[in-house]
This record gives structure tokens, C-alpha cells and sequence, in this order.
């Protein structure tokens, strides 16, 4: 079981694995949005990128030259692909992550500057894992369903004597991608997890996690400009291409990802109330790959048969490598009447991430090699052939850009309560940041910014019952240039352009109910998040880049949510988002008054479970998405992804206590839908999976 769920409303999430959200998250002054292992379970979310899929307030974004191709997100209108968390500690990077060690999915909202340092403006996402837990048990779960999947996951927790326990994990798959062409998602993982309790009051955490991902990475279908949709919607003056098209070269295209974390910790209890922790990891991620682009479609022929478009390749091998110590003290004490609980804490974090390209590599018949970049070729917009385009060698470029940020930071969080009706919640925090970017090519040149960012928080809580609360909060973050790590300057990375610019500052105002009745919790909140001195991009390619620090963005919305047992049979879990966004300022006039794009400003999702009899469980789930409007920060290309609903089934029949089976579809309307459309005027865009079935059995013992 869980220990941050209802032992009783498996849907229902009652505590957060982040030390610095310390209180019951009905008494949190902030929307948080925590997904529980039988959540993530019943709604089929072995990735990060499928649970975003179902998630309101969460949409996914596009990988491209400029950043890496993985769990690319915005949360609440901002971009937070680089607020990814793992047990508290920022995992670096776009990388691709899978869900079978995690026991608990927490979307923070808002701006998180106090609580996980910079960026956050939107807020973040951390990944709690499995830990060891007080009692035995082995569960094996089997999946086979369509798309070639077959997937095999154990969870073995061991208790070996009342001073030492383990957990293991692993995870093994092979699949297609319902619904697409020369698809490919196969994973292998391990994670252990161990607890040594050396005396009564020192306890010591070994956690290791070991997860390889090999698929064909694909960039979807191409744009009809002149209509205004995918190829794949309907469209005047031509056929509607199929869901399935595949564009890339697949004797070329492959991604490979893995991803390597270690952590030790200890806690040491110096006195009833007071304990110090500390933890260190070193993690390395890689994200290597080749991938094809469908661009430019030339329809100037009258026969739509006849219609191509370019192919166009892009590549990276990307390297993370973190290393992390931080150190927490945590205690309660009074002030009079008023109850302190108190964390002050201190890190330092060391990031590096390296990039390199792919080159082709031909040789004449004199015998001279040479190289260049890779080659686009011409492809058919209907009916392409995935083994028409060249396939010459290919080889990483030697030249390389690194990237190196060092950041100390030191925090204090306090949580008074001053009688049972009213708390106050304070933070605040200081992030001494400094990055560097150095490009090995010749005659390249190093760009580096220092900076130290203060950040606060306050929140005041108030009970009118014990089992609710209305709150109202504040918070402030900031963005330093260069926080997008695998980025270029024109995508949010170090470069000439903005090296010399200050962090973007982020201020959001939230008022908020949550009411937990029993087994079911509601939460309703109104919010609004300003970014002030935002960094705007013109230029590049053939014209400078220009990056200026005059713009003004604001988002204002309502989030509503729901989660664990409305009645003893009956488990739901879900949440609705509406967002109005605007661009207030701009060096750009034609910015001004625009939407936010790339983000769905309203979406909504409902999973339910209900419990027929002792054996068999019925339930589903129901995604809407808005419309998301395509642009680079402002919508102005005019380019729109259609709405959509998606809905999924599933059906659990228990054998016996110990083994049960599971009947699930997903997308059982094989509704077509995309999960982001690029940012140019001429994009393409995901398409998002298929149709699928599968059966799972699942044992305990």
C-alpha cells in the first residue's frame, strides 16, 4: 500500500512525498495535483507522456532542433520540461521516463521558486519512487494486448529482519504504437530500494534505478496550410490521410534513452521533533537519436497523389550528468500559543549536460571521406515509402556544447498554527545560480551568467471545519537565461543574445477550497500567474538573433478536482481546467492582446472505478481537450489543433485474493487526436496513439 494514499480510497492521495509540503494536502495552501499508484494503474500511464495525455492543467509540447525530443510539458501556459523532479532532486534535461518504480505522480501548480528553486513558473512535476515498505509481498503483473504489446512488471518487497528491507522492481517490454507505422516502444528497467536502520535513531536509504527505452521516434503528420488542419483531418480539394502515415526513414531513424540514478541518504533523529537528513545522488541520462520531420508539403500539382514533401532530419546525443547533495533539518517547537513545523535546508547541485549532432559521411571514388550535415529528401504526402530516402553513414559530430550550471541553494519553510481554524504557511529561498555554455567547435566562444534569486511564499489557511479549508496564497518564482539546458538561446538556452538579461520574475495570487468528506476529497481553486521582463525571440537563421526582456504575460484560470470514494463502491478521480491567457506586453506589436499558444486552455478528465460485487470491477475514464493554437510563445500563426474526446474502458475480475485480471481499451473510439503541432507557421504534428487492447494478470504472494 501506499504510504501517501488512503490505505481504504486507493484513488485518494492524503499526504505528499515532498518534505517541504509537510502538512495533509487538504491543509496545503496550493494546488497540487497527486496521482497515486492505483490511479496511474487504472488509467494505463506507464509514461510520463501518457499520464499528461489525461492530466488537465498539463499539455504536451513538441521536441525540435532546439531542444531535445522526450517529455516535453507546459504546466498551467508555461513550459516546465525542465521541471521534472525525482524524489525532490530537479531531473536535468528532457529525457523520457517511464512509471513502473513511481509510487506517487505530484503536479505542483503555480509558481514553485520557494520549493524546488528556478523556473517552476507554471510549477513542477515530481516523480516520489517506491520505497521499502513494513511487510513482504512479490507482485507479478503479465500485460499482452494489441500493437505487439507484451509487458512484464514485479514489485518484491522484503523484509529480511527488524533492521533491514529491500524493494525491487523490474520491468520489461516490447510494443508498437497503436495506430502508427513502423512503430517501436521497448523498455527494460530495474530499481532497487533499500532501508538499514543502524540504531534506534540513525537510519540509512540506498536507491538505485536503472531504465532503457528503445523505440522509432516520430514526428507525426504534416500541415495543410491552406486548410488549417493536419493532413490526417478532413480538408477541401483532397483526400484525408491516414491516421497510421509514417515519415521517417527507418533503415536510419532509431532513440535510444536510458536513464541512471543512484542515491544514498540518512536520517538521524537528534531529539523527539527534531531530525536531520541528508541525501546525495548522482544521476546520468543519454537521449540519442535520429529523427525525420514531415515539412514544407508542395501541393502545387492538381493530382493530390502526386503531392511530397520535404523529409527533414534531426539529431541529437545528449548526455545529463548530475550530482546532488542536500541537506534538510526538520523540528516543531511554540511561540506561545503558536505551533511551528519547521524545515530549513541547504543544496548543492551540480549540472552537465552535452550535446553533439550526427553527420553523414560519404566517400568518393578517390577514397576521400568527407562529411556534412544530414540530408533532407523528398517523400510523398500519400502512400510515402519509410525506405525510399538515402542512407548514408552517419557519425556524432565531434564538436560539442556543453552546458555546466552550479547551484547553491538554502531554504526555510514554516507552517504555524495558531489554533484549529487558522494556519499560516511561509517560505522562501535562495538560489545562487551559475551556467556556463561552451561550444568545442573552432573559434567558438564560452557565455556565462551568475546569478542569486530570492523567492517566497506565504499562504494562509483557514478551517471553517475540520474537514475543510479555504486558503489564499502567494507566490514568486524566477526564470535565469539559459534555464532550458539542452536548449540554443532562440529555444531558452545560454547564447550571446540573452546572456547579458536578468531573470524573468513570476508572481501568482491562488484562492482555494478543499474539503475532504471521508474517502473523497474536493478541491476547487482560482488563480492568476504574471511573468514580468519575459525574454522574447526575433530573428535567427539568416538574421541576428535578437532576444529582448520586455514582455508581459499574464494567465488567469479555475481548476476544479475530485478524487478517491463517493460512495463504498464507486472510486473516481479526476479535474477540469479552464485558462484565459494573454499577452500584455510585447516588442512585437502583433503579440500584444494574443493567447498563450501551444497549451490547451481547457480540458477535462474523469476515471472512475466501480465495484459491481467481490469479483468483478467495471470503469473507464473520459479526456476532453480544447483547442491548442500553434505559435512560439504568442499564438499568431493561426494554425490550430482540433478539440477532442477520448474515451477508455477497463474491467478487473478477482480470481481469487491474490490474482486477478484485467480487461482495459484505451481510445476505444480510435479517435484520431494530436498531442502538440510545432511552433512554425508550417508545422507538423504528433498524433497521438490508436486504439488499443490488452489483458493483464496480476498475482500477489
Amino acid at each position: 500500500l501506499s504510504p501517501y494514499a488512503n490505505p481504504d480510497a486507493g484513488y485518494q492521495a492524503v499526504r505528499s512525498g515532498n518534505s517541504l509540503l509537510s502538512q495533509p494536502l487538504v491543509d496545503t495552501p496550493r494546488s497540487v495535483t497527486a496521482v497515486t499508484q492505483q490511479v496511474l494503474r487504472d488509467k494505463n500511464a506507464t509514461s510520463v507522456r501518457e499520464l499528461a495525455r489525461t492530466t488537465p492543467g498539463i499539455t504536451l509540447g513538441t521536441g525540435e532542433g532546439g531542444n531535445a525530443f522526450g517529455d516535453v510539458l507546459f504546466i498551467r501556459g508555461f513550459q516546465s520540461s525542465n521541471d521534472v523532479f525525482i524524489d525532490g532532486i530537479r531531473d536535468s534535461g528532457v529525457a523520457v521516463r517511464e512509471t513502473f518504480m513511481t509510487e506517487q505522480v505530484e503536479i505542483t501548480k503555480g509558481p514553485s521558486g520557494s520549493i524546488a528553486g528556478r523556473s517552476t513558473t507554471g510549477g513542477s512535476l515530481n516523480l516520489v519512487t517506491k520505497k521499502p515498505q513494513d511487510t513482504d509481498f512479490l507482485e507479478s503483473t503479465t500485460t499482452f494486448g494489441t500493437a505487439k504489446l507484451a509487458r512484464q512488471e514485479l514489485d518484491w518487497n522484503k523484509v529480511w529482519n527488524d533492521r533491514f528491507k529491500t524493494r525491487i522492481g523490474s520491468l520489461a517490454q516490447v510494443s508498437d504504437v497503436a495506430g502508427r507505422d513502423n512503430s517501436q516502444d521497448d523498455r527494460l528497467g530495474l530499481s532497487v530500494a533499500a532501508e538499514y536502520k543502524a540504531t534506534e535513531k540513525l537510519t540509512f536509504n540506498l536507491e538505485a534505478y536503472r531504465l532503457e527505452m528503445k523505440q522509432m521516434p516520430d514526428w507525426g503528420v504534416p500541415w495543410d496550410v491552406k486548410n488549417g488542419v493536419p493532413f490526417t483531418e478532413p480538408g477541401a480539394g483532397r483526400p484525408t490521410l491516414d491516421r497510421s502515415t509514417f515519415y521517417g526513414n527507418t533503415n536510419r531513424d532509431f532513440q535510444d534513452a536510458t536513464q541512471s540514478v543512484a542515491t544514498l541518504g540518512a536520517t538521524y533523529e537528534i531529539s523527539p521533533g527534531m531530525t536531520f537528513s541528508n541525501r546525495t545522488r548522482i544521476s546520468k541520462t543519454e537521449n540519442d537519436y535520429i529523427v525525420t520531420g514531415p515539412e514544407d508539403p508542395d501541393t502545387t500539382n492538381p493530382d493530390p497523389y502526386q503531392w511530397t514533401l520535404v523529409a527533414h532530419p534531426q539529431a541529437r546525443y545528449q548526455v545529463n550528468d548530475v550530482l546532488a547533495n542536500t541537506s534538510e533539518l526538520s523540528f516543531g517547537f511554540d511561540t506561545g500559543s503558536a505551533s511551528h513545523d519547521f524545515v530549513a535546508g541547504f543544496a548543492v547541485v551540480r549540472e552537465e549536460v552535452s550535446q553533439q549532432g550526427y553527420l553523414e559521411r560519404t566517400t568518393n571514388s578517390a577514397g576521400v571521406t568527407t562529411t556534412r550535415g544530414l540530408s533532407d529528401c523528398t517523400v510523398a504526402i500519400y502512400n510515402p515509402d519509410p525506405n525510399s530516402c538515402p542512407n548514408p553513414t552517419t557519425v556524432r559530430d565531434p564538436n560539442a556544447t556543453l552546458t555546466k550550471v552550479t547551484t547553491k541553494s538554502f531554504y526555510l519553510n514554516d507552517t504555524i498554527t495558531f489554533n484549529p481554524q487558522w494556519q499560516l504557511n511561509l517560505g522562501a529561498r535562495v538560489d545562487d545560480y551559475s551556467i556556463s555554455r561552451t561550444t568545442t567547435a573552432a573559434g567558438s566562444t564560452t557565455f556565462s551568467r551568475d546569478d542569486v534569486m530570492f523567492n517566497w511564499n506565504a499562504g494562509v489557511v483557514w478551517k471553517p471545519r475540520e474537514n475543510g479549508t479555504v486558503y489564499l496564497s502567494y507566490a514568486t518564482s524566477s526564470n535565469p537565461s539559459g534555464q532550458e539546458l539542452d536548449a540554443g538561446a532562440a529555444y531558452g538556452g545560454l547564447g550571446a543574445a540573452n546572456a547579458p538579461l536578468s531573470p524573468e520574475r513570476n508572481t501568482a495570487l491562488e484562492l482555494g477550497t478543499k474539503w475532504q468528506f471521508g474517502d473523497f476529497t474536493a478541491t476547487a481553486a482560482v488563480f492568476q500567474t504574471e511573468k514580468n521582463n519575459a525574454r522574447e525571440t526575433s530573428g535567427g537563421g539568416s538574421t541576428p538573433l535578437v532576444i529582448t526582456d520586455t514582455g508581459e504575460y499574464r494567465i488567469r484560470g479555475i481548476e476544479l478536482g475530485m478524487a478517491g470514494k463517493m460512495t463504498e463502491k464507486l472510486s473516481v478521480s479526476g479535474g477540469l481546467t479552464w485558462m484565459d491567457s494573454e499577452v500584455l506586453s510585447s516588442s512585437n506589436p502583433n503579440n500584444i492582446g494574443a493567447d498563450f499558444a501551444n497549451i490547451a486552455h481547457e480540458q477535462f478528465n474523469l476515471l472512475a472505478r466501480y465495484e459491481y460485487n467481490d469479483k468483478w470491477s467495471f470503469g473507464g475514464q473520459a479526456t476532453w481537450r480544447g483547442p491548442v493554437q500553434g505559435g512560439l510563445f504568442a499564438a499568431t500563426t493561426g494554425n490550430n489543433l482540433p478539440s477532442f474526446w477520448r474515451f477508455d474502458l477497463m474491467a478487473e475480475y478477482e480470481i481469487t485474493d491474490a490474482a486477478s485480471v484485467n480487461f482495459r481499451v484505451d481510445n476505444v473510439l480510435d479517435e484520431t487526436y494530436y498531442d502538440a503541432v510545432y511552433r512554425s507557421s508550417a508545422p507538423f504534428s504528433y498524433i497521438a496513439p490508436g486504439r488499443s487492447a490488452s489483458v493483464s494478470v496480476s498475482m500477489k504472494f
